[in-house]
């Protein structure tokens, strides 16, 4: 693997950035001695490599979501599609580094089998990892290739960003959480997105289903342009969003199904509240004031960005957002207002439904609010998710922000209709509930 020097001020930082960062030659611990780590490194597998690269390596819409080609895809998406541009700050968050964990040492156990977060970094198809604690860089990571001021994209974590605007909307009185959301996007009366209120829609509370063909990621991937389409199928977020159809006897409210439509729709109301885009609103509420480099999201033909999953920014600039969270949810003075973040990350009462829902496998005791999942772990602990193996988790009681960027292989098919219930488990080590294990031991590791 190719891995990315840091330049540290202090030799000892160097010393220990460069060890904690050495996973590709590390040896697996015992229990994991039998499983060769997955090539992973783009370079190494020459994808997009040449002047130019060879038609085999080519990576095109129609074959970025696969295997090896999805690992260069997820850090080139300003290559691979039309983005907007979300603006730095002047002044980041500061970030200081004090390297003191040694992913080596910090071992825990997944289904019976001990591994080292070396291991669990290595078998999970990782690109970047940030370990915060008290405001200070303890660990961090790149793999394969994957360099510290190269953007990456966040999935589905681009929704709880998302939530958080939504949030801020509600706080100032702007936005009313009990409206029907069509209230305030009135081409969607008549639809799932439009009937059910504001907190339905951000609770993923809406029982809508898709065309069998169109199901809510592809779908909306061929409508931004993600991949390839049919002449037939929407060719927008906007038209997307219209050939959805209400869940025989499935009452809003009383669901969980988690899918694109609704951060989508939501987002539509806070462009007509606000009369700007997203990536504005994105700018001047958060990413102006904490980030150190330029952030950018997907857009459709029309220019609308899509506010489920096309955030692609810096793993540090990640963490930074983490952090925000993490202070207000301490109460802490933040760039934004401690009442709008902890309003985001109000504890609700819809563990029944997710347990129900299609993405409880990993999550056991699990919540979500505004986009925004709730670990109920005692220690107020949250969560954003994203595909491919996105994940930011807070523990604020600990102090604690991780971020990981991935590129674990799903090409696993997703469910169609706030009916289909439970969905089949991933492998153990790329569910939440690894990576809770593997924070469970960095936090005593940090003790």
């Amino acid at each position: 693997m190719n891995i990315s020097t840091l330049s540290l001020a202090s030799t000892i930082c160097v010393r220990v950035a460069a060890s904690a960062m050495l996973i590709g030659t590390v040896l697996p611990t015992a229990a994991y001695s039998q499983l060769a780590a997955p090539v992973t490194d783009p370079v190494e597998l020459g994808v997009m490599q040449g002047f130019p690269p060879p038609e085999d390596k080519l990576v095109t819409k129609a074959n970025s979501m696969r295997f090896p080609n999805l690992v260069w895809a997820l850090r080139h998406t300003r290559m691979m599609m039309p983005t907007a541009h979300v603006q730095h700050a002047r002044v980041p968050m500061p970030l200081p580094a004090a390297y003191t964990l040694d992913p080596d040492k910090v071992q825990f156990t997944v289904d019976g089998t001990t591994l080292s977060l070396s291991d669990y970094l290595r078998r999970t198809y990782t690109d970047g990892f940030i370990v915060i604690h008290d405001g200070k860089i303890v660990y961090e990571g790149y793999f394969n290739s994957y360099t510290p001021h190269q953007t990456h994209a966040w999935a589905s974590m681009t929704k709880s960003v998302t939530g958080l605007i939504a949030a801020q909307l509600i706080d100032e009185g702007k936005l009313d959480p009990e409206a029907k959301l069509s209230a305030y996007v009135p081409e969607l009366a008549g639809t799932p997105f439009g009937e059910a209120t504001v907190q339905q829609n951000l609770d993923m509370e809406v029982p809508v289903s898709y065309p069998a063909d169109l199901p809510p990621d592809l779908g909306l991937f061929g409508a931004v342009g993600f991949i390839p389409r049919r002449s037939d199928a929407p060719d927008s977020i906007y038209d997307f969003l219209k050939v959805t159809h209400a869940t025989p006897n499935v009452t809003a409210g009383k669901v969980w199904y988690y899918q694109n439509g609704s951060p989508e729709a939501v987002s539509w109301a806070l462009r007509r509240i606000t009369g700007l885009p997203w990536s504005e609103m994105v700018s001047r509420s958060v990413w102006q004031k904490i980030a150190e480099d330029d952030g950018d999201v997907v857009v459709d033909r029309t220019g609308t960005e899509m506010a489920s999953g096309g955030f692609n920014t810096t793993l540090r600039d990640a963490a930074r957002f983490g952090e925000l969270m993490r202070k207000g949810a301490a109460g802490a003075s933040t760039q934004l207002p401690v009442s709008s973040i902890r309003l985001a990350l109000k504890p609700t009462d819809n563990a029944g439904a997710f347990a129900k829902g299609n993405l409880a496998a990993g999550r056991p005791g699990y919540s979500y609010h505004d986009y925004w999942y709730q670990v109920n772990d005692g220690e107020r602990s949250f969560a954003a998710g994203g595909r491919f193996g996105q994940s930011i988790l807070v523990n604020p009681k600990a102090g604690i922000t991780i971020v990981k960027f991935s590129s674990y292989p799903d090409q696993a098919a997703r469910p169609t209709s706030a009916a289909a219930g439970k969905a089949i488990p991933r492998e153990s080590l790329a569910t939440a509930s690894a990576l809770n294990d593997a924070a469970r031991a960095i936090k005593a590791a940090i003790k």
